[in-house]
């Protein structure tokens, strides 16, 4: 037989399928992981493609194998990332916000970037990061003609929060 101008040794058949329970199981529940992701916000599913950065993998990838990997319901309701809100003023008069100002959170007592933005004209930025269990993490706000601000050991909780930006 041919197809497509090459000859092949046999016509293509339909790969058994038996449904076995477990098979039907492992199935249902990466349908219920690609639902889940489809129903995060666009910054819930970068926080995802921070964790992916430097990875062969990519955030929704992460998040299906993690996913997967769950013990049970509530384990897989809590990859779901919690959204923050940081917002940027200045220490000496706090109604003025800060626009532009570099927001970067990290992973309490490493380098790794957990989200990066810059605040808009409402001296805000949003995000989201993923509980991990008990982990926490340090923002760090920077801007131009400031003293760098930090925050320490938030949990994703209490990421939304207020930054006093002393002039330097």
């Amino acid at each position: 037989m041919v197809r497509r101008g090459v000859w092949i040794m046999r016509e293509y058949l339909i790969p058994h399928n038996p449904q076995t329970v477990q098979q039907v199981i492992v199935r249902d529940d990466f349908a219920a992981a690609v639902t889940a992701w489809h129903t995060f916000t666009a910054a819930q599913k970068a926080c995802y493609d921070y964790y992916a950065a430097g990875m062969l993998a990519s955030g929704y990838n992460i998040y299906v194998g993690a996913y997967r990997l769950a013990a049970d319901t509530g384990a897989k309701t809590a990859l779901e990332p919690t959204a923050f809100t940081v917002t940027v003023q200045e220490a000496d008069s706090p109604s003025d916000l800060i626009e532009n100002a570099i927001v970067t959170i990290y992973e309490t007592g490493s380098s790794v970037v957990r989200y990066r933005g810059y605040t808009d004209a409402a001296g805000e930025v949003t995000g989201a990061l993923r509980a991990d269990g008990s982990k926490t993490y340090d923002i760090k706000a920077e801007a131009t003609g400031y003293t760098d601000e930090w925050l320490y050991g938030k949990t994703p909780e209490e990421a939304t929060a207020t930054m006093y930006m002393e002039a330097s």
